[in-house]
């Protein structure tokens, strides 16, 4: 689904300079390139705090520890995610409320949230899947009238917009992966943080280095309350940053794609993924719904085209959820993660590879 080598190609020199001038320099953590590239991610975003964390996995693990969520506290999100999503929630000690999503766009359904929320509903986390921005707008709304808190799980989504601004400066605390195969990706694991609210962005800071509030240097400091290590490393940070002076490029050409594939795969047997008016995904990858997936995809794979299913399964029936949440259903969410397909979108799609991919599909349809 994505091209590694060609994006390691794409600037090698400039990144191999960068990774031996950091070697040579015997700082492999929290060196100036770790606070460099947060300055310019939240400059990006629009947002007044950024902190890189060690996954997106831990970005919503910390996250929600900042915001004191736990035990008998519940969080509503979707269950057509990757799996972390419900994970983070069910690491803190809190219940898990999976609600519906909107059949065009795949994310959290906000016209069903307030029928949701109770007593003990305290934060809400909403997915811009798939790089596709969900209605932030109507869902800050609705934590607004309830005085409940978001995070957004914009893993998929760095550089996505929403009404014409970056996501990562609407939520009280947004999360990003930089994981290879992202949008914005580094070396190796990786997440970003960003906030508006200085308080959580201290206490995210103890966090993520063993709950510690400043750096050792001459003596050793003391933690301040339970932590993790979840630093991300220099070259990492080094290697994401000289990545941000292309990442609107990045976007544009996956835009690019999305529209041929678009163009291209123009049936009534084919649905596409809905983006909102004034919105923009960033196309992590293109997803398109079919009614006999499963007999198309097999047969696309064993072509060896390279495609891929949605996150399956549906977290409420991952084997761990299964066994406490046997009643759920959810329609919509079902329906859909029944039919997507995943085609690559990357920036080093070329227009013979997506004509390829799409005749190939319009052949088994």
């Amino acid at each position: 689904m994505y091209d590694l080598i060609k994006h390691y190609n794409s600037n090698k020199k400039e990144i191999n300079k960068t990774i031996e001038k950091i070697l040579s320099k015997g700082v492999l953590e929290m060196g100036d390139e770790v606070y460099k590239f947060e300055d310019n991610f939240k400059k990006y975003c629009g947002a007044k705090y950024c902190l890189t964390v060690s996954s997106g996995s831990m970005g919503l693990l910390l996250a929600l520890r900042a915001l004191d969520i736990k035990v008998n506290d519940q969080v509503i999100t979707v269950a057509n995610s990757d799996i972390p999503t419900s994970h983070a929630i069910t690491l803190v000690g809190a219940d898990i409320k999976w609600i519906d999503v909107n059949e065009k766009t795949f994310n959290l359904n906000e016209n069903l949230l307030e029928k949701n929320i109770s007593k003990k509903t305290k934060v809400i986390l909403p997915v811009h899947l798939f790089g596709n921005p969900a209605n932030i707008e109507k869902i800050r709304l609705s934590s607004q009238k309830y005085n409940l808190k978001i995070v957004e799980d914009a893993c998929l989504a760095t550089g996505a917009e929403f009404e014409n601004k970056k996501i990562g400066s609407f939520a009280d605390i947004t999360v990003f992966s930089t994981n290879p195969g992202k949008i914005l990706d580094g070396i190796g694991p990786g997440g970003i943080v960003t906030t508006n609210n200085k308080v959580l962005f201290e206490t995210l800071k103890k966090l993520r280095d063993y709950g510690r509030s400043s750096r050792p240097s001459k003596w050793p400091v003391k933690s301040e309350l339970v932590g993790y290590n979840a630093k991300m490393s220099t070259i990492n940070a080094a290697v994401l940053d000289l990545r941000l002076k292309y990442l609107e490029e990045y976007i544009a050409k996956r835009n690019q794609n999305a529209k041929l594939y678009q163009n291209i795969l123009d049936s009534k047997k084919i649905k596409f993924q809905f983006v909102l008016p004034n919105c923009k995904s960033s196309w992590r990858n293109f997803s398109i719904r079919l009614k006999n997936r499963n007999k198309i995809y097999s047969q696309l794979y064993d072509k060896k085209i390279r495609i891929a299913l949605g996150y399956l399964p549906i977290n409420y029936k991952d084997a761990y959820y299964r066994k406490f949440n046997n009643k759920i259903r959810l329609r919509v969410t079902e329906k859909i993660s029944s039919e997507i397909i995943n085609l690559p979108c990357h920036q080093y799609m070329t227009e013979k590879e997506i004509v390829k991919i799409s005749k190939k599909i319009l052949a088994l349809i």
